[in-house]
């Protein structure tokens, strides 16, 4: 009976003994946290958030005591789709997509104010987001929207990444999509444009016409100019032309002396006398003979 008992107390020993390596083994096993690369390990005492994170790797641990949460540190977005009001009372729709790190240094800080990106994202970013975005646009036309676009884009972006300095996260982009307006006020914009291309277009056509227009002008009192010089020339040509007819005749009127047009008839005469003569007619060619003449 003695050998029974003392048996029974060694087993227990054993077991006891195995229990005891077991958790051992268990919370050694607990004792070590790996931090994956692009986190920061946050480490907490009892619930107690620590001030210095753990960098990527292995590390030792309290079980029990001390428990470690992962915060990413790589690049995240959160898009929220926003509704504002332009300064003509025009309802616009847009989607914001900002993209943030949280620095390494500033992660137990995160995590004890947000624990995680969703609860930032809730309670931070598209609260400001949203009212960033209307305090931009109220202070522009719809159509000044897509007109200054660049303007309105960089107004938004800054007023976000200001917004969003004191929450420990390090804004890298702010995208905007494009603005969009209600179906009523597109088809009016559409309407305004085919109107203002209409009007461009006649507008053309008026300058085009008055052109050719004064084109027409121009050849036309080019022609006519033409003519009035063209009629002065030939009037000037008519008189110089008379003029030296007038002179010409002039000479010849003063050389025409009764000798020389006698003799000039002479020469021209065939030496036949006429037949008949009337009574009282003279004879012709007699006169004078010119000195120097031989006589007949």
């Amino acid at each position: 009976m003695k050998q029974i008992i003392s048996w029974n107390e060694k087993t227990l020993g054993v077991l006891a003994g195995f229990l005891i390596l077991v958790v051992f083994l268990l919370g050694l096993g607990d004792s070590f946290v790996q931090i994956q690369s692009g986190y920061v390990g946050i480490l907490s005492d009892f619930g107690s958030v620590q001030d210095s994170g753990l960098p990527p790797g292995l590390h030792l641990i309290v079980p029990f005591y001390q428990s470690v949460a992962q915060v990413s540190v790589q690049p995240q977005t959160v898009t929220s789709n926003e509704t504002a009001s332009t300064h003509d009372l025009q309802i616009v729709n847009t989607a914001i997509a900002v993209t943030f790190t949280i620095p390494p240094g500033d992660a137990p800080t995160f995590y004890k104010n947000f624990r995680d990106i969703n609860t930032l994202s809730d309670r931070i970013i598209t609260p400001d987001v949203s009212n960033d975005v209307k305090a931009v646009t109220a202070d522009y036309d719809a159509e000044e929207l897509v007109t200054k676009r660049d303007v309105v884009d960089e107004q938004i972006k800054k007023l976000i990444t200001d917004s969003l300095a004191p929450y420990d996260i390090a804004v890298a982009a702010v995208n905007i999509a494009n603005f969009a307006f209600s179906d009523a006020y597109t088809q009016a914009i559409e309407a305004k444009q085919v109107a203002q291309q209409q009007a461009l277009q006649a507008q053309y056509t008026l300058q085009q016409t008055e052109i050719s227009s004064q084109q027409q002008v121009v050849q036309a009192k080019a022609a006519a100019d033409a003519a009035v010089e063209t009629a002065k020339g030939q009037a000037t040509a008519l008189l110089i032309n008379a003029t030296a007819q007038a002179k010409s005749n002039a000479l010849i009127a003063n050389s025409l002396t009764p000798v020389l047009l006698q003799q000039k008839a002479l020469d021209r005469w065939s030496g036949v006398l006429p037949q008949y003569l009337s009574a009282g007619a003279p004879l012709p060619f007699i006169g004078a003979v010119p000195t120097g003449a031989p006589s007949k």
